[in-house]
């Protein structure tokens, strides 16, 4: 995938000040070591199955720890998508909506397995991670409307798509495909500005062009788009896990979060 912006080439974008002071007052995040979890593996689940289901249940430990126990389904279902990397899912769901808190900057600092007596692969992982904790909820009358983002897009086209929100919020989107990532907005072409509500705005700006290219018969792209009520800035690198930690670390009334997933095909594809 490249990204075409006349002769604009997009690197990952950092900027400063990610938080004010209004969303630093409603989360907490309270760091954690040594937190343990273990799993027991089916006959039928890898290693990797097994270790991924121990850092889960490590994961819910911590949130036991810092406090948070309510909503544990909802983590639960959020562990699972993170460990498949289905985010299709993830920001499909009412997952980023629901829970009370999140897990953020998770290092596992130990693992030893091991098989029982029965044969079953037994596995325990120590990590040390950071609980972010919510003391507001997700405000549900705050929306963006997305119009114009497609499923398939011939190459070399053109990505214009418009946003129109309920309440006054600004916009940071990002775009993957299987290999590459890029800050889709704001970047060095476009400035952040304010979106007023109720009134529709244009992506991109008369200041850019979103040309999509690749050189493979098919390319699956996805693109998350997240607004939020206050001006906030990422300034990690372009890529899921940092980016949906910083989403956690959003206050749930502060934001909302959209994902599009499209594939840019070559012309041969779409002759069949």
């Amino acid at each position: 995938m490249k990204l075409l912006f006349f002769t604009l080439f997009f690197a990952s974008v950092f900027f400063s000040n990610s938080y004010s002071v209004i969303a630093r007052d409603k989360v907490s995040e309270i760091p954690l070591k040594g937190i343990e979890g273990f799993a027991v593996g089916g006959s039928d689940e890898t290693i990797d199955q097994v270790i991924k289901k121990a850092i889960s249940n490590a994961k819910e430990e911590a949130l036991r720890v810092a406090g948070i126990e309510e909503n544990i389904t909802s983590f639960t279902t959020l562990f699972q998508s993170e460990n498949n990397y289905k985010y299709e899912e993830l920001f499909a769901s009412d997952v980023l909506s629901d829970i009370r808190g999140a897990i953020k900057n998770v290092i596992v600092v130990d693992t030893v397995k091991k098989f029982n007596q029965f044969g079953l692969l037994e596995v325990k992982v120590v990590i040390n991670c950071t609980v972010v904790k919510y003391f507001s909820t997700k405000d549900y009358s705050f929306d963006v409307f997305v119009d114009g983002m497609g499923m398939f897009y011939p190459n070399e086209t053109k990505l214009v798509f418009r946003v129109r929100p309920t309440k006054d919020s600004y916009a940071i989107m990002f775009l993957f495909n299987e290999t590459e990532a890029y800050q889709l907005f704001p970047n060095s072409y476009e400035q952040s500005f304010l979106l007023k509500k109720g009134i529709e705005y244009n992506f991109p700006t008369e200041a850019a062009n979103y040309i999509l290219y690749t050189e493979k018969l098919t390319d699956a792209h996805r693109i998350i788009m997240v607004f939020t009520k206050e001006e906030m800035f990422f300034t990690g690198e372009i890529e899921y896990k940092q980016i949906v930690d910083w989403i956690f670390s959003i206050p749930p009334d502060l934001r909302t979060v959209k994902f599009y997933p499209f594939s840019v095909v070559q012309d041969s594809a779409i002759k069949g």
